[in-house]
């Protein structure tokens, strides 16, 4: 959930305390819908370097999901890809799947983006959050943040380690 009290603004984020490798990582959830919120669902880690891969909903217009990853610190692999719904009305499910040398996302079971280059190498946590880039911030990623609040809503999350 997105909340204020007084002038504060706070966000929630789950987090896994173990750290997993190569497979396939899903959930079902929906979205929040507001200028300058992200509803995301990822991997992360910063030992021994940040690596992460992105499933991330730009508040501003739900129809579309944004994926990303990270290697050694390295990014700019962002690739948003139109849903045909919007993520915010009801739930789907999203995932990727991380091999050693690729990772491929996918919307309700149907492979959508590949990646091939510089794949993550670290064990990450899995973690999902909601959160609002600043005032200042980006107004071609996902809007300017208003002051909405709300929740993005998360049904399961699955893991199935590759052989």
């Amino acid at each position: 959930s997105l909340w204020k009290e007084g002038n504060e603004e706070y966000s929630g984020e789950y987090r896994t305390y173990g750290r997993y490798g190569h497979g396939y990582y899903s959930v079902s959830m929906k979205a929040m819908k507001g200028d300058g919120v992200i509803s995301s669902f990822f991997t992360y880690t910063n030992d021994p370097h940040w690596d992460e891969i992105d499933i991330e909903f730009l508040g501003d217009d739900t129809t579309r999901v944004q994926f990303n990853y990270y290697t050694k610190g390295v990014g700019g692999h962002e690739f948003v890809y139109d849903l045909g719904f919007d993520a915010s009305a009801e739930f789907h499910t999203y995932g990727f799947e991380w091999l050693e040398n690729s990772i491929v996302w996918y919307v309700d079971g149907k492979p959508v983006h590949k990646a091939t280059k510089d794949i993550p190498t670290a064990n990450a946590q899995i973690m999902m959050n909601l959160w609002n880039i600043a005032e200042s911030g980006p107004k071609d990623w996902a809007g300017v943040y208003s002051g909405a609040t709300g929740s993005a809503s998360y049904e399961w999350v699955g893991f199935d380690p590759a052989e």
